[in-house]
């Protein structure tokens, strides 16, 4: 008897911890249920050979909004090639309407709700032939509910070739199960069951991955700090075991953390930590249409307080398609969220989730949504195709240029040229439109250059020193560009640095004499701080001209920017400028 877990993941670097969490709870049958994980961006024909190669029994299928599209061209195949092999399925994307699933796809059952107590209970009635007398639908009304204490810690079990591979991938880590509140596009809104790990089991789990230096946990709790006893001792045995390198991500409520968790927070390592909050929208109609509660000037101090500590990488979330929200009132929760200087600013769509509330509302605001996975809002009553089309192209440069955090500089400088952070990013999007530039890959030294031909041109339609903003933009950029880029070759937008040829020379090579710069680089001679370092000539930008020595070597673990260190003079001259 083989019985095969399979997963079609999103991208390679995620993992799915639901099937290693069901094997987990096989017992002693463990070792007759294989996993199988791939990615929704192999080829259907791939996926197949590779399951039909295991000739497994039995296959359950862990199925989720972004895979459900791929079962529908596996499924079908699979009963063609493996005609006595019998199918399950699982997860969010079957549990609600199990029914129609079923049918759809020729199943011989789903497990719907938390899996961990069926799938035991299916293993069992397999392995002890008892299998022709399982329900075609199991949940809580038939089959065994496991508690998180219950459940093993699946990681430990893993081959040492597993827990290498993770290094390459997200490890994910579920602290409590289910959510609290309310939020009518959530499918957690239904059933407001809370469970909790306990803090010894979780702290004496959190020590095997701190133990094998991982370098990020991401915890999948919906609201991790809705029960303070809870989170706050998690966040303390972190902050007292930190290993260095062990990066941890929580989705929080903002304005639920207080001084208590304050005074843990602003202790922990730069890049300890990492926060997601969603906001959603500021519009305080749509927070109460969707059943949220949020005390937004509390998410305003308490983002600009963490801020201030420069420790923690904060994620901000907003959602398009909300009702009461048109395309006026979004700019305005974008800028709100905007002023607030996240790490990353996540703009969203919202999903009508079967069987959510928002489903059940969708003709009260009428909410068009796709037929198929993941059912994106297509318009609302207050958001028309177009204004959706427009959101998608601004959601779009917004990842490009502020989520990858490297042109931080360069948009700063550029949004003294709108009235509000949106109208820059509308107007970079209708750039991107006008020019053919959506649906190409560019390359990363071409985004820099897109941006420097959009500000040029923003400048001059709007100043009248053209030639010294289009300097100091120009300035931004390459400032930009080698905090992340150690270039072999000097950009063309740049001015030739020949006349500094022998002023870099000089100062690398006083630099590896007398290591005062970067004393951490000791034992580097000239040739290897080459390497390593980079030199670049700034006039304008700065208060009074400068050299900024990059170091390559060392980086911020908030923004992944290059160390630097100002230079007003070179070594061995007189000269105190470098116009």
């Amino acid at each position: 008897m083989k019985i095969l877990l399979v997963a079609i993941n999103a991208k390679y670097i995620h993992s799915n911890p639901a099937i290693f969490s069901l094997k987990s709870c096989a017992g002693k049958y463990a070792s007759y249920v294989d996993l199988a994980e791939f990615t929704i961006n192999q080829p259907p024909y791939f996926i197949l050979q590779e399951i039909y190669k295991r000739h497994p029994d039995v296959i359950a299928f862990s199925c989720y909004i972004w895979n459900r599209n791929m079962m529908d061209a596996i499924i079908p195949d699979l009963h063609k090639i493996l005609p006595d092999t019998e199918i399950w399925a699982g997860g969010p994307e079957v549990s609600y309407n199990a029914e129609e699933i079923i049918s759809r796809w020729h199943l011989r059952g789903v497990m719907s709700g938390p899996g961990e107590g069926s799938f035991s209970y299916l293993v069992s009635a397999y392995m002890d032939g008892t299998n022709d007398n399982l329900p075609v639908i199991m949940d809580s009304s038939n089959s065994p509910v496991l508690l998180l204490d219950e459940i093993p810690f699946w990681y430990q079990d893993l081959p040492d070739q597993s827990m290498k591979d993770f290094k390459h991938r997200i490890i994910y880590y579920e602290s409590s199960r289910g959510c609290p509140f309310s939020c009518s596009y959530c499918l957690s809104s239904i059933d407001k069951t809370m469970d909790f790990r306990s803090i010894p089991r979780v702290c004496q789990e959190l020590d095997f991955f701190l133990d094998k230096k991982v370098p990020q946990v991401k915890f999948v709790d919906r609201t991790f700090n809705c029960k303070k006893d809870h989170a706050l001792p998690i966040l303390q045995y972190i902050l007292d075991h930190d290993n260095g390198i062990t990066n941890f991500h929580f989705e929080i409520a903002a304005d639920l953390l207080d001084e208590d968790y304050f005074t843990v927070l602003r202790k922990m390592r730069p890049g300890a930590v990492q926060l997601e909050i969603g906001v959603q929208s500021t519009n305080p109609n749509t927070i109460a249409a969707i059943d949220r509660r949020m005390d937004f000037s509390k998410v305003v101090s308490t983002v600009c307080q963490i801020s201030s500590w420069n420790n923690i990488h904060i994620h901000l979330d907003l959602i398009a398609g909300l009702p009461f929200e048109n395309l006026v009132s979004f700019q305005s929760s974008f800028n709100d969220v905007y002023a607030l200087c996240p790490k990353q600013l996540q703009l969203g769509f919202l999903k009508v989730l079967k069987g959510s509330n928002m489903e059940l509302r969708a003709p009260q605001y009428e909410l068009l949504s796709s037929s198929l996975p993941p059912y994106e809002v297509l318009s609302t009553k207050w958001l028309s195709y177009d204004d959706i089309r427009h959101l998608k192209q601004v959601e779009e440069v917004l990842e490009i240029y502020y989520n990858s955090g490297q042109f931080a500089h360069s948009l700063h400088f550029l949004c003294s040229y709108f009235n509000t952070p949106y109208d820059l990013y509308a107007s970079l999007a209708s750039w991107y439109e006008s020019h053919g530039l959506f649906g190409i890959q560019s390359s990363r030294i071409r985004k820099y250059e897109i941006l420097l031909d959009f500000g040029v041109a923003q400048i001059t339609t709007h100043s009248s020193d053209l030639n010294r903003k289009c300097s100091l933009l120009k300035e931004y950029i390459a400032y930009d560009l080698y905090l992340r880029e150690h270039m072999k070759n000097r950009p063309a937008f740049l001015l030739p640095s020949d006349q500094w040829k022998d002023n870099v020379h000089d100062l690398l090579h006083n630099e590896a004499i007398t290591h005062r710069l970067f004393p951490e680089l000791s034992d580097y001679n000239y040739r290897e701080l080459t390497k390593l370092l980079h030199v670049e000539i700034f006039n304008h930008i700065f208060e009074h001209p400068a050299a900024i020595l990059f170091h390559y070597g060392k980086r911020d673990p908030l923004t992944n920017n290059c160390c630097i260190q100002k230079i007003t003079q070179f070594p061995n001259t007189d000269n105190d400028t470098f116009l």
